[in-house]
């Protein structure tokens, strides 16, 4: 029996979940630090949905054994614990993310840097290309550590227009790297932009309203 045709390849070849992806990237690009916590809660569900759907498959495979509700069950309920404990344990999440941040830097500079024009690929992954993520990762987790506000603002305008991208090339099945790097530099920074300039007026406005409370009392 079928687990009710949602498996991965059902949802990729009818392209059910991309519109969706792209709409969530856009929402974190531009809006993810004004609602960190449902973000935070969002990710680690789907996170944790996916790869224990996708685990629990290949136990149940490795057993042959199918019970489609067992392996949906199992997958909500560990999905819905993840995203929980994504928000219980905010700092570890708040070092993932920045890890995150700073690995996807690391990986836009390695696919553009370190480009091979002579074989007209990107080189195959080595040591250079996980030192390119993890030394970035690393770094830009420690300092999340200290800047959470700050570092929620480029999380999600980093990660967010990586999965708006990633979805339409699902859906259109074109690709092209320079046309997408162009894209993601024009959203990563106009998300950067516009979450900063509205924090900013935020703090200020609550800092005035600070104020206005002390001159009263005083």
């Amino acid at each position: 029996m079928e687990c009710f045709k949602l498996d991965y390849e059902y949802i990729n070849d009818h392209n059910l979940i991309f519109p969706l992806v792209g709409l969530c990237g856009l929402f974190m690009t531009y809006l993810g630090n004004k609602f960190v916590k449902p973000t935070i809660f969002t990710l680690g569900t789907i996170l944790s949905t996916g790869s224990s759907y996708k685990l629990t498959g290949l136990v149940m495979d490795h057993l042959k054994y199918n019970n489609c509700l067992l392996k949906c069950s199992i997958s909500v309920v560990t999905g819905f614990s993840g995203g929980f404990l994504a928000i219980k344990l905010y700092r570890l999440t708040y070092f993932t993310m920045g890890f995150i941040c700073g690995g996807m830097i690391g990986y836009l500079l390695y696919n553009t840097v370190l480009f091979n024009y002579k074989l007209g690929i990107i080189y195959k992954y080595d040591t250079i290309f996980w030192l390119s993520i993890g030394i970035p990762g690393i770094l830009s987790g420690i300092v999340s550590l200290y800047k959470e506000k700050e570092l929620s603002i480029m999380t999600t305008a980093f990660v967010g227009p990586l999965l708006t991208i990633y979805s339409v090339n699902q859906f259109t099945e074109y690709y092209n790297l320079y046309l997408f790097i162009g894209i993601y530099l024009l959203m990563s920074g106009s998300g950067l932009y516009i979450q900063y300039k509205k924090y900013k007026k935020d703090k200020n406005i609550s800092y005035v309203g600070e104020s206005e409370k002390l001159k009263i009392l005083v």
